[in-house]
């Protein structure tokens, strides 16, 4: 079974319910997959040793050969992103412009092409308890979606290969693409939502996308006693889909800073996480 984690806003302590999630079913063997390739952190959680490390191709960039001389200034007029210039008959490229669509290369395919561009890294790790696969997208590159693709590509190997019966995958924030490709697939979605209007307009734009794909789902919510008022209408939205309710204590980022999932710390945030998932396995049990 794969279940994916999303929260639609950043910040509402999606990451930290997934680790605590994670090491909350020790009787299960599985796989912990971080899709937020843009800012990983789980790895930060669950250090260990790299498996595996590669790069990820996933988008073309144009490149000049310098043996060839430009005369034509459409190569350059063609480019909607300003990312080419011709300067004495030289195609000057700026590669954090291009976008690799191949316009240029269609008016001087002569001098011009379109080769693969490093977009991010794939990285494996074994950790104490599971292994971990995460997705590291380069600075200022786009093909967040591929990456994820990819790195959700080697999940299913390393579950199969293992014998893992269930695979954790924590969403980025937003809707967009990565967290389309982070969604598609799965067989179960957990919405976690924290009592405010922020969170609880973007959860529902996030499930949104998991109703797209008719992927059933449950909500927690997170922090819960900081607004009576946003809790309410919490419970009126989604009703007996809201499973689980972790109270808010300030002790939580604290072990957080330490590296520490939440689910091992003490107080009552702690124990908010450990019956949160208590509550998941129960109910992803009854899917079986």
């Amino acid at each position: 079974m794969k279940v994916a984690i999303l929260s639609g806003k950043g910040g509402t302590g999606k990451s930290s319910f997934t680790s605590s999630l994670a090491l909350g079913m020790p009787k299960k063997k599985l796989v912990l997959v971080d899709t937020d390739v843009d800012c990983p952190n789980q790895h930060i959680l669950f250090p260990g040793k790299t498996l595996r490390e590669e790069p990820l191709y996933v988008s073309k960039t144009a490149v000049f050969d310098e043996g060839k001389r430009i005369t034509s200034p459409r190569c350059a007029e063609v480019c909607r992103f300003g990312a080419l210039k011709i300067i004495d008959g030289k195609a000057v490229i700026d590669k954090m412009k291009c976008e690799g669509c191949g316009a240029c290369v269609l008016v001087c395919p002569d001098a011009l092409k379109l080769v693969p561009k490093l977009g991010g890294k794939l990285i494996v790790k074994e950790t104490r308890h599971f292994p971990l696969v995460y997705g590291k997208l380069e600075p200022g590159e786009s093909g967040s979606g591929r990456v994820v693709f990819e790195v959700k590509k080697a999940a299913d190997e390393i579950a199969k290969e293992t014998g893992a019966l269930l695979t954790l995958v924590d969403a980025p924030a937003g809707i967009g693409c990565p967290v389309i490709a982070a969604v598609t697939g799965c067989d179960y979605a957990i919405g976690v939502v924290e009592p405010t209007m922020t969170s609880m307009v973007n959860m529902e734009r996030a499930l949104e996308v998991v109703r797209h794909f008719n992927i059933p789902f449950s909500v927690v919510l997170n922090k819960a006693g900081i607004s009576e008022k946003y809790e309410r209408k919490i419970e009126g939205m989604f009703g007996k889909r809201l499973i689980a309710r972790i109270p808010y204590d300030e002790e939580v980022p604290r072990l957080l800073a330490r590296a520490i999932p939440p689910i091992h710390g003490k107080g009552k945030g702690a124990e908010g996480f450990r019956k949160a998932s208590q509550a998941v396995e129960k109910m992803l049990g009854t899917l079986k």
